[in-house]
């Protein structure tokens, strides 16, 4: 398959993309100047499933790649996905899909479990505060293989519930630690060592992150 590409000059997502990296490289205490991300911008759904090499469902409208993140082009948001468009949501997914690029390098390439990843961007991008507050943490983790649409309901807010609760710094040096963490199970001891409880929706629920 071959895609044809060249550099657009668009002060509104040149503008989103600065500050984006702004914030991120204060979050993740990454000083990330040179050899940036590279976003590109994808027109249509046809695309996107060439690209990814599958049919994809409509929720999706951008991933992350390594250094590289595609993005749908706000003008066909409401064509081509099931979402509606806003200059503070289309920000805040941007950021969020160049928060992976960042965790990507923290964890050292290690991208499981999916619902801490995505969690993080979640929390990052701050699109925490365009989604209802769950009551009780009940599906999350099941997502440590595999995304899903269900995933951003609520691993955003169990992410900020930990910083919130735990600080930052002791998730950071978590994240760092994960590329030696072979199995889920491994995972799992892990953060019982690091943070005092069993990753089970009753032990979760028990710590009031929410």
């Amino acid at each position: 398959m071959i895609f044809k590409i060249s550099p657009i000059k668009d002060d509104f997502l040149e503008k989103i993309f600065k500050e984006s990296m702004d914030s991120l490289n204060v979050f993740y205490e990454i000083n990330w100047n040179h050899h940036v991300p590279k976003m590109v911008i994808v027109e249509d759904r046809k695309t996107i499933d060439l690209l990814k090499g599958e049919s994809t469902e409509d929720w999706l409208i951008g991933w992350s790649e390594g250094k590289t993140i595609y993005v749908l082009n706000k003008d066909n948001i409401e064509k081509e996905s099931d979402h509606k468009y806003d200059l503070q949501t289309y920000s805040a997914f941007v950021k969020h899909e160049l928060s992976h690029s960042f965790y990507n390098i923290l964890s050292n390439g290690r991208q499981k479990p999916i619902w801490l990843n995505e969690g993080f961007a979640i929390y990052t991008s701050g699109q925490n505060r365009f989604k209802k507050n769950p009551t009780v943490f009940k599906s999350f983790l099941e997502f440590y293989e595999h995304g899903g649409k269900e995933i951003y309901v609520e691993a955003g807010f169990f992410v900020q519930g930990l910083v919130e609760k735990f600080g930052k710094r002791k998730l950071l040096d978590f994240v760092k630690s994960l590329n030696r963490l072979k199995t889920k199970e491994e995972f799992e001891l892990s953060f019982k060592k690091e943070y005092g409880f069993d990753l089970t929706y009753d032990e979760i629920n028990s710590q009031k992150l929410i």
